[in-house]
């Protein structure tokens, strides 16, 4: 107890070490601690409302009627107590007084919805969109197409096809929680009785019938998913034709959503983390290279060495859990702004709280991080001797290498451990452990030649240059922990940006590519020629009709595809195999030829024994590990065809043309029932709305997705996402931020005789104020420039690797980042140094007597 009483005293003696360790541990602990609650609460807001979310405990989904074999295995493996609901979706154009949109339809029956219900203005029931063609929607879609009535009546109405459908009712809750607010179109629900004479159900229509069941309490739904989706493989073996997923595949789509993110998120706080604890330790040794003497006074007079650890041990727990409860307290105000970052990225509604093992989390981290970051310094101990007392000194000069490199060990481990834990897979882990240690030899390395270059740059006769910049090189310690914090920072803020600016202008103006306004699907054979004379009467150019015939690949080099080994990640379900494939003439402006020759102009002829050309986009083909000579067998429409991919190909996608993961030869599919894709370029914005309502009304099945739209959404994804990772650099700014002042307002003190000197010498303040502004504004301005032209290569390398190489430098941003760190740099010295800078030199005389 008495170590435990000395170790409190000692601490309040020194309130200023104090305070600053524990607000700086506290900031980098922050960004960590929020972003894990974020993670937690979605994760328990997702178990408290999966079923809800899904409406079932599992659906069936099937993207034709299901047959009476299907109906049975149902029936057999479920048996007579399930509850089933059959919902129809699809997309469709829908024509009210105003407008013309694209809307999701959601043709349900009676049961709708198995889990929840249907929230309806007072007066409405349910049933009334049974009794005759009408529709339910919500208020946000109403006002979405146009419908601004306060309350339904007849008199507003919407066309979906051929039949007029009265609006009925508004939800006052949406019965179908989508996992994201984020929508490629508005819902509207519709009696699925209602359909049959709208004209919309026809040959080619993207139509999902899904069958929706609930299970009597207690029921083990995983065991009864993968027994029905092996009983439909029984049906079928070479692809199940009927897909089901239970609330857990629901969890996985929404992590697919945020897991990047959120582990991106993590893994930025982490590095705050990390930065907090170099100035930690840093703090740390200055403290402990202040008490040498009296530790080896006490030591003399018969304390133990481990005596000594545990009276430093226990002060660097106790100021570890003080940061984790302010932690705690920064945290708990920095969760609301999560929902707002990734908003429409995740569940409205969410709650977010703490719970007790973030709480828990926290105060390890905080109390035994403490210990795990001042570690290299604590081996300092091992010197400290009574007889060199007699000496005029305590300690040895160092400390066994083995000993140091040994002290730094569970720093590691615990850094690596943690990239793992939030990173999502051991091997993300690790590669962010690599690239981060990369990062940090580079700054590292940076800061020591520029150290040894300030000892050239104080060859001056200029005051203020000259003492700025022997400061920087005779304390290279601190100057170089200073740089590693703060390039490290301006790193990890104008990484992202770089990316993300070459993505949102590739969405927008992708090079070489002009972007359609429309993009139309469900175009019937019969519709072409009709069509392309309409579009000759109207403003705006028709372009690149294609072809689209669905099918399924059975298999790759005689191994079926729905089970064959490749490179694509596995989710423990069968591979989709039904595609969507065409053919064409001319490659379209947005496809390149990679590897191997075009395709044959020859039609191929059917009979023919060597087996038609395919062209097969580069992406498909990474994912599914195909190479130039595969064989691979196609079922189309009930026919078995044979062919050999003959070239890979690169495909932009965002240039929103008609585009397929495999093209035929000419003559496989030419004289296949098919629909049709187009696209629609060359329209003035004030002539839009008008020619769209004529296609939908000159061709009621079209359907028709603005794609100026569908950009504005990609990009605010995006401008999302950015903000979210830029929220948590700016955190590891912070962390850096509260290291600089502490370094500052440690080298100020000691640099206390030399200010003092300076006065008495007759320096003006102004000029001792301007050698603190040169002195940490250079170390600023080098480190930001460093971390820059880092950060310009290393996201140059991510754009290659993950986004096909779209990267634009931000200039402007980068400069104003230089700019900025710079000047924050500058004024965070002088307010660390200012009480010294005041003080007066007779105080000072006194001090260092």
């Amino acid at each position: 107890m008495l170590w435990i009483r000395l170790a409190f005293r000692e601490l309040l003696r020194n309130r200023g070490f104090s305070l600053f360790f524990t607000v700086n541990l506290a900031v980098g602990l922050c960004g960590f601690v929020a972003v894990q609650s974020f993670s937690r609460s979605l994760n328990q807001h997702l178990d408290d409302n999966l079923r809800n979310i899904l409406t079932a405990d599992l659906v069936v989904t099937a993207n034709a009627p299901f047959t009476p074999m299907e109906k049975e295995v149902m029936h057999q493996v479920l048996g007579p107590d399930v509850q089933v609901s059959e919902v129809i979706r699809f997309f469709t154009m829908v024509q009210t007084r105003d407008t013309t949109r694209l809307v999701q339809v959601m043709a349900v029956d009676d049961n709708y919805p198995l889990y929840g219900g249907v929230a309806l203005d007072p007066g409405t029931h349910r049933s009334a969109i049974h009794q005759s063609p009408g529709v339910f929607m919500s208020r946000d879609t109403a006002v979405t197409l146009g419908i601004r009535d306060a309350a339904p009546d007849a008199s507003q109405t919407l066309t979906l096809g051929n039949t007029p459908f009265a609006v009925v009712g508004f939800f006052v809750e949406d019965p179908d929680k989508a996992l994201t607010t984020l929508e490629l179109a508005p819902k509207i629900y519709v009696g699925a009785d209602q359909l049959a004479d709208t004209g919309l159900l026809g040959f080619g229509a993207r139509v999902r019938y899904h069958i929706y069941c609930r299970m009597p309490p207690g029921t083990d739904v995983p065991a009864l998913t993968q027994a029905l989706r092996s009983g439909f493989a029984g049906l079928s073996p070479d692809q199940p034709n009927v897909r089901v997923r239970d609330s857990r595949d629901v969890s996985r789509n929404l992590s697919r959503v945020t897991g990047y993110f959120a582990g991106y998120m993590a893994l930025v706080s982490l590095v705050a983390l990390f930065l907090a604890g170099m100035a930690a330790a840093f703090l740390f040794r200055g403290f402990l290279g202040g008490k040498h003497k009296e530790i080896a006074v006490l030591m003399s007079l018969g304390a133990r060495r481990s005596g000594v650890c545990a009276f430093l041990f226990a002060q660097l727990i106790f100021l570890g859990l003080l940061a984790a409860v302010m932690a705690l307290a920064g945290a708990w105000l920095l969760l609301p702004a999560f929902p707002w970052m990734l908003k429409g990225l995740v569940p409205e509604g969410i709650v977010l709280n703490m719970d007790l093992v973030t709480a828990g989390m926290a105060l390890g981290l905080g109390g035994l991080g403490s210990l795990v970051f001042c570690l290299p310094v604590l081996v300092n101990l091992l010197t400290i001797k009574p007889l060199l007392l007699l000496q005029g000194r305590a300690a040895e000069k160092g400390v066994n290498p083995w000993w140091r490199a040994a002290a730094f060990l569970p720093g590691g481990i615990w850094f690596v451990a943690g990239a793992m834990l939030v990173g999502g897979s051991p091997a993300n882990g690790w590669v962010f452990t690599a690239g981060f240690a990369l990062a940090l030899v580079i700054f590292a390395l940076a800061g020591w030649l520029g150290a040894g270059g300030c000892r050239r740059l104080a060859h001056t006769r200029h005051l203020v240059r000259k003492l700025a910049f022997l400061n920087l090189y005779r304390n290279m310690g601190a100057s170089l922990a200073c740089f590693v914090t703060i390039a490290m920072g301006v790193f990890l803020i104008s990484l992202i940006p770089q990316v993300q600016k070459g993505l949102q202008a590739e969405i927008q103006r992708p090079e070489g590519l002009k972007i359609p306004v429309f993009f139309l699907m469900d175009i019937q054979d019969d519709q072409t020629r009709d069509l392309e004379r309409f579009m000759q009467d109207q403003p705006g150019n028709l372009e690149n009709l294609s072809p689209m015939v669905r099918g399924r690949i059975v298999s790759v080099n005689d191994i079926p595809f729905h089970t064959r080994e490749d490179n694509r990640e596995s989710s423990g379900r069968p591979r989709r195999t039904e595609h969507n494939f065409s053919y064409r003439a001319d490659l379209d402006l947005s496809e390149t030829i990679v590897q191997g020759p075009p395709l044959s102009q020859e039609p191929w002829k059917f009979g023919s024994p060597t087996p038609f050309e395919i062209s097969v986009a580069r992406s498909f083909a990474d994912d599914h590990d195909l190479v130039i000579g595969d064989t691979m067998q196609f079922d189309i429409q009930g026919m078995l065809l044979e062919g050999r991919i003959h070239n890979i190909r690169k495909v932009r996608w965002n240039s929103f043309q008609p585009n397929f993961f495999l093209l035929f030869q000419n003559g496989v599919l030419n004289n296949a029932p098919k629909t049709w894709l187009g696209a629609v370029a060359q329209v003035r914005p004030d002539q839009r709305p008008g020619l769209k309502h004529k296609i939908v009304q000159a061709f009621p099945n079209i359907s028709i997705i603005d794609v100026t739209q569908m950009i504005t959404t990609l990009t605010f994804i995006a401008d999302r996402l950015s903000i979210s990772v830029r929220f948590m650099a700016w955190l590891a700014i912070a962390a850096g931020l509260v290291s600089i002042f502490s370094i500052a307002r440690h080298q100020a003190r000691r640099q206390a005789a030399q200010t003092n000197l300076l006065k008495v010498l007759g320096t003006g303040f102004g000029d001792i104020r301007r050698i603190s502004l040169v002195e940490f504004g250079s170390l600023g301005f080098a480190a930001a420039l460093v971390a820059v032209i880092l950060s310009a290569g290393f996201s140059r390398a991510i754009a290659w690797y993950f986004f096909d190489s779209l990267w634009a430098l931000d200039i402007g941003y980068l400069l104003g980042i230089l700019m900025l760190t710079t000047l924050i740099c500058m004024a965070t010295a002088v307010a660390a140094a200012g009480k010294i800078l005041k003080s007066r030199p007779l105080m000072l005389l006194k001090k260092s007597d």
